[in-house]
């Protein structure tokens, strides 16, 4: 008998980052060990999310939610351990991503949903505008045709393009 459970990404104050569905892969436990260590929130085991066939190392995840522990309210909005979180959902590329996400607000009509996506910010911080090198690229007709390994500098010059009834 599967075990479906919520797959919850990243756990905010006040933001649940939710994967979606997700079953879990236990082909060498029994399903009641599973279960129990799902309950105690000590699963260590694959997580096939949704319908897509992938199978993910649960270390990846926050929180493995079985499905009766937690109830969606809309698509925005959810009650967890007693309490009500925003939903913010999380794309399939970030899956895998092992730091931390940040939400960014997306407006379709009057409603208003969050997406998850990753933080970049460490990233940024660490970039010297003042030293970047702008750098200048120079195309010219011929540079990028296969076999022509010399580059911009060594490319050959070529005459005009002449259709091929000329």
């Amino acid at each position: 008998m599967p075990i479906r459970v919520w797959v919850i990404k990243q756990v905010d104050a006040d933001i649940l980052h939710l994967c979606g569905i997700g079953t879990l892969y236990h082909p060498r436990q029994r399903p009641w060990v599973a279960l129990n260590a799902l309950k105690q929130h000590g699963y260590q085991g694959g997580v096939r999310i949704a319908s897509t066939g992938i199978v993910l190392n649960s270390r990846l995840f926050a929180a493995l939610v079985p499905l009766d522990a937690m109830t969606l309210k809309g698509p925005s909005f959810a009650c967890w351990e007693g309490r009500y979180w925003r939903i913010s959902r999380v794309p399939r590329r970030s899956w895998e991503h092992e730091g931390r996400l940040v939400v960014d607000p997306e407006r379709n009509g009057d409603v208003e949903r969050l997406i998850s996506g990753e933080d970049v910010s460490q990233i940024r911080d660490h970039v010297d505008r003042q030293n970047a090198d702008p750098g200048v690229a120079i195309f010219q007709p011929g540079s990028g045709r296969a076999g022509n390994n010399r580059g911009v500098q060594g490319s050959i010059p070529r005459g005009p393009i002449r259709g091929r009834d000329s």
